[in-house]
Parts: structure tokens; sequence; C-alpha cells
């Protein structure tokens, strides 16, 4: 993560339901559920300012707004990047029919996932191409687990199927008109099944990186990013090793924990600029009887 985006000042706001009066009312979270401390940074001189910093809990409305701009930086940041080389796909799995339970989903879907990813990158590895993938997962109204992915993968026998045409599926013999210009490979479909997925599947060529990257990103905004638990060891937004990280920024500040980190703060800043009221409360608590200006 970088350093000051970890802590942004920006407040994080929700659209509420519309009021009596038929107006969308603003509802806005200011502090962190799980109590993260709070950082010092130096604005300008002697004057600074302090936030409270980012738990990184998707589940904390504050936080997980805060994490979700962030892994969308890396996102944008990364398709720009690799694509200056290669060509980029926008590519969908999700789980099989309603045959499938939601528990059944929960408890498969990680393993199933990770079996389908290492069996296309070591076909597409061998065929000389660069593995490289961000993607986020969210839940469908059924709640069984949906991903989308930002690829440089495509297989090898896939046919345009513009829209509006038949798009065949292999396993079930079944046909369904496109909905927008896409791709089919029978090889992606039997590889989903065979892992353990549904053969519903997506794949199309990016044609823009600035708009295809957004498209995949947005999906971190999504309520049911923030409002559901996943099981132990499931990533919201997982990356390949070689996806570009964010560059690290330089930055004065400094994490406000001990007895030593508030005093130093006192020497060395004579107006302190608060985030919210909450924050403004904890400075003045910790540097009660300084002749610092608290705002």
């Amino acid at each position: 993560m970088n350093s000051l985006d970890l802590f942004s000042t920006s407040q994080t706001t929700r659209r509420s339901k519309k009021s009596p009066q038929g107006k969308k009312e603003r509802q806005i979270y200011d502090e962190c559920k799980n109590n993260a401390p709070c950082f010092a940074y130096k604005i300008e001189g002697k004057k600074w300012g302090v936030v409270q910093g980012c738990c990184n809990d998707w589940n904390c409305p504050r936080c997980g707004q805060q994490r979700a701009r962030e892994e969308y930086g890396r996102i944008v940041a990364g398709a720009r990047e690799i694509s200056k080389a290669n060509q980029l796909y926008l590519f969908t799995i999700t789980c099989r029919g309603r045959e499938m339970t939601y528990e059944q989903a929960e408890a498969g879907y990680l393993s199933w996932t990770n079996n389908l990813l290492t069996r296309l990158r070591t076909a597409f590895k061998r065929s000389g191409g660069l593995w490289a993938y961000a993607s986020v997962t969210e839940r469908q109204g059924r709640k069984h687990p949906h991903s989308h992915y930002i690829t440089t993968y495509c297989p090898t026998d896939t046919r345009w199927v513009k829209k509006g045409e038949g798009k065949y599926f292999f396993t079930t013999g079944q046909t369904f008109l496109a909905k927008h210009d896409t791709l089919q490979s029978e090889y992606l479909e039997r590889a989903c099944v065979e892992c353990g997925l549904g053969n519903q599947y997506d794949i199309s060529r990016l044609e823009s990186v600035e708009a295809g990257s957004r498209y995949a990103a947005k999906y971190l905004f999504k309520a049911s990013v923030f409002e559901t638990i996943w099981p132990k060891g499931w990533r919201r937004v997982r990356y390949s090793n070689n996806w570009p990280k964010l560059p690290e920024q330089k930055t004065s500040a400094f994490i406000l924990l001990t007895f030593t980190d508030w005093y130093r703060l006192s020497r060395e800043a004579l107006i302190i600029k608060t985030q919210n009221d909450g924050v403004a409360a904890i400075v003045k608590h910790n540097l009660v009887g300084s002749d610092t200006i608290i705002q």
C-alpha cells in the first residue's frame, strides 16, 4: 500500500434511500469501526494535519471504501503498463447453475478458481504468452461468487461472436444470443466445467484500456463487496505476481501511538488541522496543556 493513500483525508460517503421529500441524502463515514490509530503529516512549515489511519478491513464502512480506491488505482495503472506490450481481455467466470446451493458454492469456489487459474497459466505459458491478471470477486443476487478479470490470457481456439449472433455452449449443446461482441472457446468452457465451475463464461478483447480497466475495477464499489463476509483465505481482489504495484510515495507522515509520538508532534507543530471532530477530540486529549492551535 502507498503511504498517504492509506489514510486519505477525503471523507467516505454513501448514498442512502430517498428522503420523504424525494431528495437523496448522503451518509458520511468519518471514523474507523476498528479504531485505527492516527497519523500526523506535514502540510507546510509548522502546520501539520492529523487523520485517522485505514484498518484495511473491507467491512469497515469508512476504511473499506479507502481500500477499494487503492485497489482501483492499482488495477487501472497496472492495465496501462501491461497493455504497452500486450493485448488485454475481460474475462468473467461464475459458479454452476441453480442445482448448486449457496453452501456448496461457498465451500468450493476458492479451490475451483485456483485449479482453473493453474490450468490456464500452465497452458498459456507453454504457448509463450505473458500471464498476468487482476480480478474482483463479488456475489450475484443468489449470493454465489462471481469473478471479473482483466488479463493477458486468451485461449488459442477462440472465434468471434458478434452481438445478436448465437454463442454455442459445447458442454450443454445450447445456443444463446450474444449480448455484446464476444469470443467463444471450447477449451475455456470445458476447463471451467472440469475445474468445478459453471459453463457460463465471458471473454472479450479489450479495445480501450482506459474504459476496460475501469469497467473491471468498478465492481470494487458494489455493495456486495463491502457487505459480505467471505470465507477465510478468500480475497475480494487478486493479482498475478507480476501485476504492477503502485509506486511508493515519500511522506513526512508518522504514526501516533505512544507518548513520544505525540510529544514529537507538539514540538514540531504550531497549528494542527484535524480530519473531523472525532480526530480533533483525540488530538486535544493527547496534547492537553500544549500551546498548539487545533483546528
